[in-house]
């Protein structure tokens, strides 16, 4: 299982709302853009749930 760190949590989303994509975002915190992405739809469904 590949964990983030929350400093990770914060560079996504901040470069997010800046418009990268998530195989960029992959690359400069050196995680796989599945990651990426199955931090994105986490994030998005307890936003969407809260």
């Amino acid at each position: 299982m590949s964990h983030i760190t929350e400093e990770q949590r914060y560079t996504i989303a901040s470069m997010l709302s800046q418009g990268y994509r998530q195989s960029e975002i992959a690359k400069v915190i050196d995680k796989d853009k599945s990651v990426v992405s199955r931090e994105v739809m986490a994030d998005t469904r307890s936003t969407y749930w809260d």
